[in-house]
């Protein structure tokens, strides 16, 4: 255990300059798509687009009839539709939300989207099960010029945003170790992967760039996981195995990136959802959470204490704030309009959004890579050659 996980998260405020969500001038109508009993509108996404200039909610799909009034209570939308792909082709929105939590409705829906006249597509996280169905539903993307942004909310946040500054700026000198850590709850091992693993496989990827390699291991009641220990994961995720899983990752410039997931005696929690970044220079950490401030020691290795008495950790509190444009029902609201808002701005400027298609693809790869990794016995390059999920690969190919 580090010194980090020590440090007050108290409720700080927001001194300073705010900066508001990336600005857009267009006009778009929105739809929203939920299943209510398969995932229904997980996160928010339902209300990602409230109260954002130039957005109008015109309409949402669930085919439960109960969870579509409520839909349409929450939401104010003036039509709303059992079919996702009536509501598509009749209402024609240029903004879509993918709401289920449910993973193996995601692709049929992003391509239907896709396929409709929708510019832009907002996408709960993880995207899909395995990378060929998220290649596909990158593809179909692609062909028509779709802008996809998936929910990884962190990106949105200001303390990840904060540290990219102090990172680019020298704080820490030479980048060199990205530490990880999902919640540690009854979830550690192979949900955690999907389940948080993918927002922390994310920032990895905002602060170190591309993944080259993965070397990991994944156990299950202190033993090392075969095919055989393969299950159903929740949320229609595909499959899933073990109950600890440790990964290492190698970056571009000697970084390393490593993940640990574990059941942890505490039963876990919130406090443990956190990141580390260290340099040559030294340590910066924060917490998965919109108020959460970064704490910075001028160590690359932090110390619990040192000579001269107990360790100092500094902290900086972000000068900018999100912008809550509307009131919602999940902590991850302010992150949701934040990242709708530059998936607009990423139409109209004909960029990549900040939370991509493109890299939540990538941590969904870091993730599926642990497995392959564990399932080889050793390192593994990125990307991966082979894209349907290991495990499934792997028990279609054993013995019984």
């Amino acid at each position: 255990m580090t010194a980090a996980l020590h440090l007050s998260r108290t409720q700080p405020g927001h001194p300073g300059a705010v900066e508001a969500a990336p600005r857009y001038k267009g006009a778009y109508r929105a739809g929203v798509i939920g299943h209510t009993g398969r995932g229904g509108f997980s996160h928010g996404l339902d209300v990602a687009f409230l109260g954002l200039p130039g957005v109008e909610l015109v309409a949402v799909a669930d085919p439960d009839e109960a969870g579509r009034a409520a839909a349409v209570a929450r939401t104010g939308a003036t039509c709303a539709y059992a079919d996702y792909v009536e509501m598509l082709g009749r209402e024609r929105p240029d903004l879509v939300a993918v709401a289920p939590s449910d993973l193996d409705q995601r692709e049929a829906m992003v391509i239907a989207a896709a396929e409709s006249v929708a510019r832009a597509i907002y996408c709960e996280k993880p995207l899909a099960r395995s990378l060929d169905e998220a290649d596909r539903m990158l593809a179909a993307c692609a062909a028509r010029g779709v802008k996809l942004a998936v929910a990884h909310q962190n990106r949105g946040m200001p303390a990840p945003r904060l540290l990219k500054r102090l990172i680019a700026g020298g704080k820490i000198g030479t980048l060199r170790r990205l530490r990880a850590w999902p919640k540690q709850d009854s979830r550690g091992g192979g949900l955690e992967l999907l389940i948080h693993g993918t927002h922390m496989f994310d920032l990895m990827r905002l602060f170190g760039g591309d993944a080259h390699w993965c070397h990991a291991r994944v156990t299950s009641g202190g033993r090392d996981v075969t095919a055989a220990d393969a299950v159903p994961a929740q949320h229609a995720a595909g499959l899933m195995a073990g109950d600890d899983v440790v990964a290492e990752y190698g970056f571009g410039g000697a970084v390393t990136g490593q993940f640990e997931s574990m059941r942890s005696d505490d039963s876990g929690g919130s406090a443990y959802l956190r990141m580390e970044v260290s340099g040559s220079a030294g340590t910066l950490a924060f917490w998965s959470d919109q108020a959460s401030p970064v704490y910075f020691s001028p160590r690359p290795h932090p110390l619990p204490q040192t000579r001269a008495g107990p360790a100092e950790w500094q902290r900086l509190e972000p000068t900018e704030a999100l912008v809550l444009v509307s009131p919602g029902r999940s902590t991850l609201h302010p992150g949701n309009q934040w990242l709708v808002s530059d998936l607009l701005a990423a139409v109209e400027e004909d960029r990549a959004p900040h939370a991509s298609g493109e890299g939540a693809r990538g941590a969904l790869e870091m993730a599926l890579a642990a497995y392959e990794s564990h399932l080889h016995g050793g390192r593994v390059a990125l990307p991966l050659e082979q894209r349907e999920h290991p495990l499934q690969r792997a028990s279609a190919g054993r013995k019984d």
